[in-house]
């Protein structure tokens, strides 16, 4: 027998009972977003804010992870009063999770369903699909990393979306060319960060000398390595300063093997996986990003946010974000030397620095302020519903008949 999902559900709201949107128009409509698991990572922190901050009076928003084990999100879902789903997942090719996402869809009468991440896409696009929820979106969040054959299936399901949301523009016009989304169905709507969260403040001091600083997982793709490499270069004419690394990731202990080797290992500081990301980039005197690709990091915005000057690597939608020679200074990927030489200039040019850091944080409040995101979303989701389910809202009585 297959396992019903397992779901973390807080009280019904007075006044808000789920059900069609169709059957029932002045009610919200029910909506589904579907993740890989509940970590604090970068897609699953921004689909947390979209659920978070889509209104309760339009929408009946629940979250699913395909495999749920870890708490932090789901609690937090659950507190803020958003049902969690676990489907269970044990191992990729579980087909039990294809069971309880069609048993959900169809006990909860989803009517928009918003996939985040590769494997959640593929399944969403394809249960969607079949049982017949009207609107399917799904989120395209990098750009050129994933193998041939994620590249291929992408193509073959992207069909089966009703819109395809990009985290730049860059990875926007990489879509429409890899995948052939007509210009109709594919909308960038920007990664956005919490303003009052991030903000500048005065260092609070990690020692004597000057503190650089990443936030990004310990993973490949954030080539870490070559940071390291370069924190070496650059501890030749600084042997005071200071590297500070939050996060965890499979990388951890190969890199921490590399900082012996190196020579360094003393003075770089691997303090994990932390809660509180602002209080750290409050330590730090410059935020280094050197990863191999990305669509638009939450790391780097959050460090613009808090008055930081970036030196990062000119991939993915990284350069929409760091404006080069503005608000930071951007490298090719995979060259330590650059990197070096980019954290040196900003280290040996403070005033240069503290103009980059104030000009970030402006670009940030112009460009990628959470409130912004939100109402973008809102709007793409009302669109979406005007178009096909051929409601719209009116604050007054609800969904009604356009």
């Amino acid at each position: 027998m297959v396992q019903a999902a397992r779901v973390l559900r807080p009280s019904e709201p007075e006044g808000h009972p789920a059900g069609s949107a169709a059957g029932a128009s002045a009610r919200p409509i029910p909506l589904l977003f579907l993740v890989t698991n509940f970590d604090r990572g970068g897609a699953e922190r921004i689909l947390t804010r979209w659920a978070n901050g889509l209104p309760r009076k339009k929408y009946a928003v629940q979250v699913a992870a395909m495999q749920g084990r870890t708490q932090v999100v789901r609690q937090a879902l659950a507190q803020a009063g958003i049902p969690a789903h676990d489907l269970g997942m044990t191992w990729k090719g579980d087909l039990r999770v294809a069971v309880r996402l069609a048993q959900l869809l169809r006990r909860e009468r989803i009517q928009v369903l918003v996939t985040f991440l590769f494997h959640p896409t593929l399944l969403g696009r394809l249960m969607g699909s079949l049982f017949g929820v009207p609107i399917r979106v799904s989120s395209e969040r990098t750009m050129a990393s994933e193998s041939r054959v994620r590249r291929t299936l992408n193509r073959w399901t992207v069909g089966l979306a009703t819109h395809v949301v990009a985290v730049s523009d860059r990875v926007a016009a990489y879509a429409a060319r890899e995948f052939r989304i007509p210009p109709d169905r594919l909308t960038t709507i920007c990664n956005g960060v919490d303003l009052d969260r991030f903000r500048p403040a005065p260092r609070d001091g990690f020692g004597g000398g000057p503190v650089i600083g990443s936030t990004a997982r310990l993973h490949a793709e954030n080539d870490h390595a070559s940071l390291l490499r370069a924190f070496s270069r650059v501890s030749a004419r600084w042997p005071e300063a200071e590297l500070l690394l939050v996060g965890r990731g499979p990388e951890e202990a190969r890199l921490k093997a590399l900082a012996e080797n190196l020579g360094t290992s003393t003075r770089i500081h691997f303090v994990g996986e932390q809660g509180d990301v602002a209080s750290f980039l409050h330590q730090m005197d410059l935020y280094v990003q050197p990863s191999l690709a990305a669509g638009m990091p939450n790391s780097v915005l959050e460090a613009m946010a808090a008055g930081l000057p970036v030196v990062a690597t000119a991939v993915g939608g990284t350069p929409e974000a760091v404006v080069q020679g503005e608000t930071g200074l951007l490298v090719p990927p995979r060259n330590p030397i650059a990197l070096a030489d980019a954290m040196l200039k900003l280290l040996e040019d403070r005033r240069l620095a503290q103009a980059f850091g104030r000009a970030g944080r402006a670009r940030v409040e112009a460009h990628f302020g959470e409130k912004l995101m939100l109402q973008r979303v809102e709007a793409l989701l009302d669109r979406l519903v005007e178009r096909h389910l051929g409601l719209t809202f009116q604050p007054s009585v609800g969904w009604v008949p356009c």
